[in-house]
């Protein structure tokens, strides 16, 4: 975060952040409708759902949903920093366990009124898949531009790339790849079946970045939006792309 904003242009940006973060999880609630696999960090949050929630099969603990599962997630991907980093962690990156409970909490009022609407085939389901990453994607657009706080996933991402040296974007590769691999493994252990993971899972990979990068090139709005509180837009970070 940047010391020099003013209090005018941090307030904005943390309405643009929480704004993100609420059309992050409606992109989600999508993708779950849809059932056809969602994205990487939420697959195993909602396996989780699936073995300890009250969904069909489930040990029926009504605590235990989506959003408060994929709040776990975070939680253990921050944790997961604290011991790579050590001393070099710094206090204020714990604000991703509050990202997390935000985007988690926002994540279960979506969900209900979501799974109102119907799905009657294939081709639906796929449309909704499609609009979850569009909004996904918007989403992630939205709160990178805020410039405040990174999710978890993105800092475990930073985090491995500056203790190794390793490249960001495959490590960010790699990352997906390993919680989608225990999305799968835990799923058929204890569902003895694959939950949250078809399709649309390589959907969202393939064409969430694409997409995001196409907001950075036509959508200048939230430049102009901190341009117009007094301070200098934020510049395009191609690394995160």
């Amino acid at each position: 975060m940047n010391p020099k904003r003013s209090l005018a242009e941090i307030s904005v940006r943390c309405l643009c952040l929480l704004l993100g973060l609420f059309i992050l999880a409606q992109g989600i609630a999508f993708t779950i409708l849809a059932d056809l696999g969602t994205d990487a960090i939420t697959s195993p949050a909602l396996v989780a759902h699936h073995v300890l929630g009250d969904a069909p099969g489930g040990m029926g603990c009504s605590i235990c949903t989506v959003g408060r599962m994929l709040i776990c997630i975070h939680a253990i991907l921050v944790l997961a920093q604290v011991a790579l980093l050590r001393s070099k962690y710094r206090p204020i990156q714990l604000l991703q366990v509050v990202m997390g409970l935000i985007l988690g909490t926002m994540l279960d009022f979506c969900l209900p009124y979501t799974r109102l609407l119907p799905v009657p085939d294939y081709c639906a389901a796929l449309a909704y898949t499609l609009l979850g990453c569009v909004l996904c994607a918007f989403g992630i657009f939205t709160f990178v531009k805020a410039d405040l706080i990174p999710l978890s996933a993105e800092g475990l991402c930073l985090a491995l790339s500056r203790t190794f040296s390793w490249r960001f974007s495959r490590v960010k590769v790699a990352v997906d790849c390993t919680l989608v691999g225990i999305a799968v493994l835990a799923s058929l252990l204890l569902l003895g079946e694959v939950v949250g993971v078809r399709e649309g899972s390589l959907i969202c990979a393939v064409s969430t970045g694409f997409i995001i990068g196409f907001f950075f090139r036509v959508c200048p709005m939230w430049d102009k939006l901190f341009a117009a509180v007094g301070q200098h837009p934020v510049k395009r970070d191609d690394s995160m792309m």
